[in-house]
């Protein structure tokens, strides 16, 4: 009988794979589980339909990260900020203030997760910051920070 496998069976297949297996396996076990579906033409169809959905969500994706990677890679960012008399900012620059301030140059959206590096910078002058995308590309770019003028 050929099925539609729901879930990963071990040593049978994977989520998606269409494989032949004996009518007893399917009906007593694999059917009234939900583990697998009859492989009918309107099932296989729905799959197939699923399976490029989802490949379509994976390429949006990945075009997505090329888009953030070619536009902030070796970018900078400006931050002013009050300064105290030891040249350190009195509210530092964290992690959520650079997406912000990401989203407001470059109408990009990035995620916390993907900085690695998530000290707040409190001190005045040019500093890296390293992005890592979700398909390990590595971009760094740059904040400036000046002291707020009067």
């Amino acid at each position: 009988m050929k099925v539609i496998f729901l879930q990963n069976i071990a040593s049978l297949g994977q989520k998606g794979d269409i494989k032949d297996v004996s009518d007893g396996y399917a009906t007593n076990f694999l059917l009234p589980q939900n583990k697998a579906v009859l492989a009918t033409e309107h099932n296989i169809a729905q799959l197939k339909a699923q399976q490029k959905k989802q490949a379509t969500k994976i390429k949006e994706k990945l075009d997505t990260h090329q888009k953030i990677a070619a536009t902030l890679n070796k970018q900078t960012i400006n931050f002013f900020g009050k300064v105290s008399d030891k040249d350190t900012l009195f509210k530092g620059i964290g992690v959520k203030d650079i997406i912000e301030a990401v989203h407001k140059n470059f109408n990009l959206e990035t995620q916390e997760k993907w900085f690695r590096d998530s000290a707040v910078i409190k001190k005045l002058g040019r500093h890296e910051v390293f992005l890592i995308l979700p398909d390990n590309k590595r971009i760094s770019f740059y904040i400036n920070i000046k002291a707020e003028e009067n």
